[in-house]
């Protein structure tokens, strides 16, 4: 008996090693759970030109919005596991799994992770004429006025809300988190002087940096952004380890098998290190990772428990 199941999974990984071969035999959907025109969609475009150019099969992105991302993430995960529907999203992934408690899949187990794309800071950033010139300068005035800085967010249990909140409590202070409908209103009222600082992307912050009217203090991402490289890192002003950055992964549904899982990797990872690609992913702070499954793997068990313990200590509740 032991000989005939070893025979049998034998049989099987060749025949998934032949199936491999000849992947893909059609177009192939990539799901992008976020409206045209956003960056997880320009990422999502990219990716499918360069695997197109790779495969000469058609790589369709679909763009399937709502409920937080997790309706194009259920359908991902509800489709076969032969390769032929992939996913294109980003952190949000494993913070909804911890900010919704009736999601109809299990995101660390109805998920087979093939690569991190590329990951991008965010920005801490205060009026141009306000008295905190420094991360230091913020903690020590936090200290000094608990609960009374304003720190805007981009929504309830959005990345920049999440950082805030962590950045909170690594540094042992609180804030009153004003959560906005969106980047551009936040940045005008903060520009205003109505809040007191805010943590946005890269993207939204810089230009108004530029321009004179905010003062970036720090990126929140672990080491400096290499395009961003006069900005300090949080953790080098005062927070040791704290690391916050946005991150964009592929993903397939779970059971795909192995050798199609690292045919796309390495299709994918060819095709984002084309000089085309990388000018138009490369900027603006984010920086191509185009890492191994295992990677990818270890960093959405890693963020899915980070995550859950964050918004658990902190009571966050999805917006209605």
């Amino acid at each position: 008996m032991r000989f005939a199941r070893l025979g049998m999974a034998i049989a099987l990984l060749a025949s998934a090693g032949i199936f491999a071969q000849d992947y893909p035999a059609r177009p192939v959907r990539l799901i992008v759970p976020f409206p045209p025109g956003g960056g997880a969609d320009a990422t999502g475009r990219v990716l499918a030109q360069k695997l197109t150019e790779a495969w000469r099969q058609q790589v369709v992105v679909d763009n399937r919005t709502g409920a937080g991302t997790t309706i194009g993430n259920e359908i991902a995960a509800h489709s076969a596991p032969d390769g032929y529907t992939l996913l294109l999203t980003n952190n949000g992934l494993a913070v909804s799994a911890g900010l919704y408690t009736q999601l109809r899949y299990d995101t660390g187990r109805d998920f087979t992770p093939i690569m991190e794309v590329l990951r991008s800071p965010f920005v801490l950033v205060v009026p141009a004429n306000s008295v905190v010139k420094t991360t230091r300068d913020l903690i020590a005035l936090a200290k000094a006025r608990p609960g009374e800085l304003a720190l805007a967010n981009t929504g309830i249990g959005s990345g920049p809300h999440l950082a805030g909140i962590l950045l909170g409590n690594m540094a042992g202070v609180s804030f009153n988190q004003i959560p906005y409908k969106g980047g551009g209103p936040a940045i005008q009222d903060l520009i205003a002087g109505r809040v007191q600082l805010l943590i946005t992307t890269p993207l939204a912050a810089m230009p108004h940096v530029q321009s004179g009217r905010l003062r970036a203090l720090a990126v929140t991402s672990g080491r400096r952004a290499a395009t961003l490289p006069d900005i300090p890192t949080i953790a080098e002003s005062g927070v040791a380890g704290y690391d916050v950055s946005t991150w964009y992964m592929l993903l397939a549904p779970a059971r795909v098998a192995p050798a199609i899982i690292d045919k796309i990797n390495r299709a994918a990872a060819a095709g984002l290190r084309q000089p085309d690609a990388v000018r138009i992913l490369g900027g603006d702070g984010a920086e191509l990772v185009l890492g191994t499954p295992a990677a990818a793997g270890a960093l959405l068990k890693g963020e899915l428990a980070r995550w859950a313990q964050v918004i658990k200590e902190a009571n966050v509740k999805p917006e209605d």
